[in-house]
């Protein structure tokens, strides 16, 4: 019976404990997903593009 409640507070426990560790999972997940956007924009800004010129040959 002892186990019984030891094993169920346990339980109950991890799961308490399960919110604040998910929003923290998820905060480092966005700020990640962040700085990989800011990545591609500064690579993006750094490119020379410039506007493709085609000759239409089909006649």
């Amino acid at each position: 019976m002892i186990k019984w409640l030891l094993l169920g507070i346990i339980v109950y426990l991890l799961y308490r404990a399960a919110g604040p560790l998910l929003s923290i999972f998820k905060f480092n997940q966005s700020i990640k997903q962040k700085q990989r956007r800011s990545e591609i924009r500064s690579k993006v800004a750094k490119m020379d593009i410039q506007d493709a010129e085609f000759e239409d040959d089909s006649k």
